[in-house]
C-alpha cells in the first residue's frame, strides 16, 4: 500500500502537484537559552486535509540533539510523531529502550538521517488540544529523550517512545519553534492549527519560561508553493497562537515576518503531581519485588525511589535505597539478602513524575523471616524461554532428575498453581486461561529439595 502511495506522488509531481503545496508557516519562539524540558499544546481546526503535518515543538536544527514531533494527517491515518537526527560526535546509531503499544520505529529518511517513531494507534481528533512534552535526561554517556502526550479531551498519558542519543549533555539548546507544513500538493485545501501554553524549563535554576513571544514568517521564496505562495494567515486569538495556510486564506491578520505577542500569567505548566494508584510487593529468594501502577490523568512517571527502613516512623537513613530513571518501569527487584531474619522492615515507595514534582508516598512492610524459599542452599540450572511470555514458557534443565514439582505464584505470592513433571530435555508449560499481566514467579522444586525460583513477566 504504501509502495503505491509513493509511486502516485511521484506521478503527481511531474503533472504539477510540485507547485502547488499549501506555503510553510513557522512561530519561533523567542525562548533564546537551553533547557530539558519542552511542553505546548496544539489543537487541528477542522477540516483538517491530508498530507499535512502539524509539527508542535522542533528543536537544535543543524545541531546535536537536533529533532521534532507533532501529528500528521497521513494517508494512512492520524499519528503522533517523534524524530531525532543522527548525532554529529558519533557514529553509533540512536536507538529506542522503550515503546509504546503501537509506537512503530523506523529510519527516518526523507530529509536526512536519524530515528522517527509514529504511532497511528491512538490516533487524536480535530478540534480537540493535545498537550506535548519533550524531556532530556543524562544516562551514562548518553543522553535520553522522552516524550509524552496528554490528550485533555480523555484526560489521559501516553508516553510514546523514549530515544537513547549516543552522546552525553545533549540538552535544548536553540530557540524552539512550530510550523505547518503540505508536504504533498493540495494548496486548494485550507488547514488551520493552534498552539498554546508552551513552556520551556531553564537549565541551571530549573525555572518555567512561558513561550508568549513568537516570531510569525511564511517560507519563501519555495518553488513548490508558488501557486499559493500568498494564501496565509497567522497571529493570537484569545488565548493561542494560529496559522492559517492554502485554500483561499489571506494574510488579514499578519503578514510574514510579524513579532507576536501571547499572554500567560501562569507561574508554570498547571498539570497536576504524578501519583501511585497501587503497590504490591513480594520476596522471593531474597529479592523483594514491587510492582505498581501510575494514574494515567496525572503527570507521567519518570523515576522510581525505594526505600526500606528498620524503623516505622522512617526516621534515618534508609539502610537499603533504590532510584532508577525509568519512565516506563513499572516493577523492580532489591537485593534484600543482607537484611536480619525475624527483624521487620518498613517500605517507602514514591515516584517523580516528569516536572520533577514528587508524589505521595506509599509504605508498606515486611518480617524478615519470609526471606529464604531455599532450604538446603542447593540450586540447579535450568534455562527458560520466552520472558515476557504471553501464554507459555519451555523450560530446559541442565541437571538430570526424575521429576520436579513446579508452581506458579503472583506478585502477592499466592499459589496459581501446581504440579508435578517428569523430566525431559524440555517442557513446554502453558499457563491459565484467565491470568492478568504482570510478574509472577515460578517455583521449581526436584529432588533432594534442589529448589529454584525465577521472576517471569506476562505481557
Amino acid at each position: 500500500m504504501k509502495k503505491r502511495l509513493l509511486i502516485a506522488f511521484v506521478l503527481l509531481s511531474q503533472l504539477g502537484f510540485s507547485q502547488n503545496r499549501a506555503p510553510s508557516c513557522w512561530l519561533r519562539y523567542q525562548d533564546n537559552f537551553q533547557g530539558d524540558i519542552l511542553i505546548n499544546t496544539v489543537r487541528v481546526q477542522s477540516p483538517s486535509p491530508t498530507y499535512t503535518y502539524y509539527c508542535n515543538l522542533q528543536w537544535n536544527a543543524g545541531m546535536e540533539g537536533g529533532g521534532y514531533c507533532g501529528i500528521q494527517e497521513h494517508p494512512d491515518g492520524r499519528n503522533f510523531i517523534f524524530s531525532i537526527w543522527d548525532p554529529i560526535s558519533s557514529t553509533d546509531a540512536i536507538t529506542a529502550p522503550y515503546t509504546h503499544s503501537g509506537t512503530q520505529i523506523q529510519s527516518f529518511g526523507g530529509e536526512g538521517t536519524g530515528l522517527k517513531s509514529w504511532n497511528f494507534d491512538i490516533g487524536w481528533e480535530t478540534d480537540q488540544w493535545y498537550s506535548f512534552v519533550a524531556r532530556a535526561w543524562n544516562d551514562n554517556t548518553h543522553t535520553m529523550f522522552g516524550y509524552w502526550v496528554f490528550s485533555h479531551s480523555n484526560q489521559e498519558w501516553y508516553h510514546l517512545v523514549t530515544m537513547d542519543y549516543p552522546v552525553a549533555n545533549v540538552r535544548f539548546n536553540s530557540s524552539t519553534g512550530s510550523f505547518i507544513e503540505d508536504w504533498f500538493g493540495n494548496g486548494w485545501n485550507t488547514r488551520e492549527v493552534h498552539h498554546k501554553e508552551g513552556w520551556k524549563r531553564k537549565t541551571g535554576d530549573l525555572s518555567w519560561n512561558p513561550l508568549t513571544n513568537s516570531f510569525f514568517n511564511r517560507v519563501s521564496p519555495d518553488a513548490g508553493a508558488i501557486n499559493y505562495i500568498d494564501n496565509y494567515d497567522g497571529g493570537v486569538a484569545t488565548d493561542y497562537y494560529f496559522m492559517k495556510s492554502g485554500g483561499s486564506v489571506s494574510p488579514v491578520t499578519n503578514t510574514s515576518g510579524t513579532m507576536l505577542s501571547l499572554g500567560n500569567s501562569n507561574s508554570d505548566h498547571g498539570f497536576p503531581v504524578g501519583e501511585i494508584t497501587g503497590l504490591n510487593t513480594a520476596i522471593i529468594a531474597n529479592l523483594l519485588t514491587l510492582e505498581w501502577d501510575v494514574d494515567l490523568s496525572k503527570s507521567p512517571q519518570f523515576s522510581y525511589h525505594i526505600e526500606i527502613y528498620d524503623n516505622p516512623a522512617f526516621s534515618g537513613s534508609p539502610i537499603i535505597q533504590l532510584e532508577q530513571n525509568t519512565p516506563h518501569a513499572r516493577t523492580s527487584d532489591i537485593d534484600i539478602s543482607s537484611l536480619v531474619n525475624g527483624n521487620e522492615y518498613y517500605i517507602r515507595f514514591y515516584i517523580i513524575d516528569i516536572f520533577d514534582n514528587q508524589s505521595t508516598p506509599i509504605t508498606d512492610n515486611f518480617i524478615g523471616e519470609n526471606l529464604s524459599i531455599d532450604e538446603t542452599g542447593n540450586q540447579f540450572s535450568i534455562s527458560y524461554y520466552p520472558n515476557p511470555f504471553q501464554d507459555k514458557i519451555y523450560l530446559k534443565f541442565n541437571n538430570k532428575f526424575d521429576k520436579c514439582n513446579i508452581e506458579l505464584l503472583n506478585i502477592l505470592g499466592r499459589s496459581i498453581f501446581s504440579n508435578e513433571y517428569y523430566m525431559s530435555s524440555e517442557i513446554e508449560l502453558n499457563f491459565p486461561n484467565n491470568m492478568e499481566k504482570g510478574v509472577y514467579f515460578l517455583r521449581i522444586t526436584c529432588q533432594e529439595k534442589k529448589s529454584q525460583t525465577i521472576k517471569l513477566i506476562m505481557n
